[in-house]
Protein backbone atom coordinates (compact mmCIF):
# COMPACT_ATOMS: atom_id res chain seq x y z
CA UNK A 1 0.00 0.00 0.00
CA UNK A 2 0.91 3.68 -1.13
CA UNK A 3 1.29 6.35 1.31
CA UNK A 4 -0.33 9.38 -0.25
CA UNK A 5 1.37 12.76 1.46
CA UNK A 6 -0.67 15.95 -0.33
CA UNK A 7 1.79 18.68 -0.46
CA UNK A 8 0.17 21.80 2.16
CA UNK A 9 0.40 25.18 1.05
CA UNK A 10 2.90 27.20 2.60
CA UNK A 11 0.35 29.11 4.75
CA UNK A 12 -1.14 25.36 6.00
CA UNK A 13 2.76 24.50 6.66
CA UNK A 14 3.12 27.24 8.59
CA UNK A 15 0.21 28.36 10.51
CA UNK A 16 -0.88 24.91 11.57
CA UNK A 17 -0.02 23.27 14.92
CA UNK A 18 2.67 20.80 14.17
CA UNK A 19 1.11 17.77 15.82
CA UNK A 20 -2.15 18.67 13.86
CA UNK A 21 0.28 18.98 10.86
CA UNK A 22 2.37 15.78 11.45
CA UNK A 23 -1.11 13.61 11.78
CA UNK A 24 -2.51 15.04 8.49
CA UNK A 25 0.25 14.44 6.81
CA UNK A 26 0.49 10.90 8.02
CA UNK A 27 4.03 11.45 9.08
CA UNK A 28 5.98 8.99 11.55
CA UNK A 29 7.99 11.37 14.52
CA UNK A 30 11.13 9.64 16.03
CA UNK A 31 13.17 10.81 18.91
CA UNK A 32 16.87 10.48 17.81
CA UNK A 33 19.40 9.78 20.27
CA UNK A 34 21.76 11.65 18.40
CA UNK A 35 23.45 14.27 20.23
CA UNK A 36 25.57 15.72 18.10
CA UNK A 37 24.52 19.73 17.91
CA UNK A 38 25.30 19.91 14.79
CA UNK A 39 22.54 17.47 13.97
CA UNK A 40 18.93 19.54 13.64
CA UNK A 41 17.28 16.35 12.10
CA UNK A 42 16.14 14.44 8.94
CA UNK A 43 13.41 13.29 7.08
CA UNK A 44 13.42 10.06 5.25
CA UNK A 45 10.77 9.39 2.42
CA UNK A 46 10.50 5.79 2.07
CA UNK A 47 9.33 4.04 -1.07
CA UNK A 48 5.59 3.58 0.23
CA UNK A 49 5.98 7.66 0.24
CA UNK A 50 5.19 7.53 3.95
CA UNK A 51 7.81 9.89 5.46
CA UNK A 52 9.91 8.97 8.93
CA UNK A 53 10.78 12.86 10.38
CA UNK A 54 13.25 12.12 13.30
CA UNK A 55 14.52 15.07 15.39
CA UNK A 56 16.93 15.71 18.70
CA UNK A 57 15.27 15.20 21.88
CA UNK A 58 16.76 17.71 23.71
CA UNK A 59 16.01 20.95 21.31
CA UNK A 60 14.12 23.83 22.58
CA UNK A 61 10.39 23.58 21.50
CA UNK A 62 11.04 26.59 19.38
CA UNK A 63 13.89 25.17 17.50
CA UNK A 64 11.71 21.58 17.26
CA UNK A 65 8.64 23.41 15.20
CA UNK A 66 10.97 25.41 13.37
CA UNK A 67 13.24 22.95 11.77
CA UNK A 68 10.57 19.87 11.34
CA UNK A 69 7.78 22.22 9.35
CA UNK A 70 11.30 23.44 7.29
CA UNK A 71 12.26 19.39 6.71
CA UNK A 72 8.55 18.61 5.80
CA UNK A 73 8.70 21.62 3.49
CA UNK A 74 12.17 20.28 1.58
CA UNK A 75 10.56 16.60 1.53
CA UNK A 76 7.56 17.91 -0.06
CA UNK A 77 8.49 20.56 -2.20
CA UNK A 78 6.88 22.99 -0.56
CA UNK A 79 8.98 26.83 -1.33
CA UNK A 80 10.15 28.02 1.73
CA UNK A 81 13.63 30.20 2.69
CA UNK A 82 16.68 28.62 3.17
CA UNK A 83 17.12 28.58 6.68
CA UNK A 84 19.86 30.47 8.19
CA UNK A 85 23.48 28.87 9.01
CA UNK A 86 24.17 26.29 10.80
CA UNK A 87 21.62 24.46 9.79
CA UNK A 88 21.72 22.99 5.85
CA UNK A 89 19.39 20.46 4.08
CA UNK A 90 21.08 18.27 2.30
CA UNK A 91 19.27 16.35 -0.18
CA UNK A 92 19.95 12.61 -0.99
CA UNK A 93 17.97 10.68 -4.46
CA UNK A 94 18.31 6.90 -5.01
CA UNK A 95 21.83 5.91 -5.29
CA UNK A 96 23.23 8.92 -3.34
CA UNK A 97 25.72 8.24 -0.86
CA UNK A 98 27.28 10.20 1.99
CA UNK A 99 29.64 9.07 4.94
CA UNK A 100 28.47 11.96 7.36
CA UNK A 101 24.75 11.05 6.27
CA UNK A 102 25.60 7.14 6.24
CA UNK A 103 26.96 7.25 9.58
CA UNK A 104 23.79 9.63 10.77
CA UNK A 105 21.25 6.98 9.32
CA UNK A 106 23.27 4.38 11.10
CA UNK A 107 23.69 6.21 14.74
CA UNK A 108 19.38 6.49 14.12
CA UNK A 109 18.75 2.89 13.37
CA UNK A 110 21.29 1.83 16.55
CA UNK A 111 19.05 4.42 19.04
CA UNK A 112 16.33 2.04 18.23
CA UNK A 113 14.86 5.22 16.42
CA UNK A 114 14.06 3.37 13.25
Amino acid sequence: MNAIVTKPSVDHLMDTPLPVLINELGVTLIDSNITDREFFGAVVQKKSGALLLTMPRDRSALEHDTVARYLLAQALGVPVPDMPEPIVATRFEDGDSDPDMDEALRRVREGGAV
